[in-house]
């Protein structure tokens, strides 16, 4: 129990030691101290590029600006990351994140992540919603990256 009770308190102190400066980035990737992997880009694609990129590493740190329940889904399978910072992570997301044993600190939480209009829940919530099995999930995940799922139909 101690080793883990020294794991959190490193990681808790990783986390405060790199503050996220979104300005930068939407994404970041941190192994230790050191920034491995960042991307500008929105959505769930840069995050499904760098735990594609390092899932030969392990207890790495993410900073991403919005996490819902796909991306939270994406991370505890990839078994990479030990620690995720956000600005804003929806209530599904934040609960199987804590419930998989990850480290989560979000500056807002709020029930589902939305499209840009605010208008519906996004494609990505839907599908990890309305997915249970990790493959299908990941299936599906893959498919909508690669533009090959009409949105009406991912229910």
């Amino acid at each position: 129990m101690g080793g883990d009770y020294q794991f959190i308190q490193q990681t808790a102190a990783q986390i405060l030691m790199l503050m996220p400066d979104f300005s930068k980035y939407s994404l970041a990737l941190f192994e230790g101290n050191v920034l491995i992997y960042s991307s500008q880009d929105n959505g769930l694609r840069p995050l499904f590029d760098c735990l594609e990129k390092y899932k030969e590493k392990s207890g790495l740190i993410l900073f991403d600006k919005v996490i819902g329940l796909a991306a939270a889904r994406l991370i505890v399978y990839s078994k990479i990351i030990s620690g995720v910072v956000t600005t804003v992570a929806s209530i599904p997301a934040k609960k199987f994140l804590e419930d998989n044993g990850i480290n989560i600190t979000a500056a807002e939480v709020t029930a589902n992540i939305l499209t840009k209009d605010r208008n519906s829940i996004c494609p990505g919530e839907v599908i990890a919603l309305n997915t249970e099995a990790p493959d299908d999930f990941s299936r599906k995940i893959k498919a909508m990256l690669n533009g090959n799922v009409n949105i009406s139909q991912i229910n």
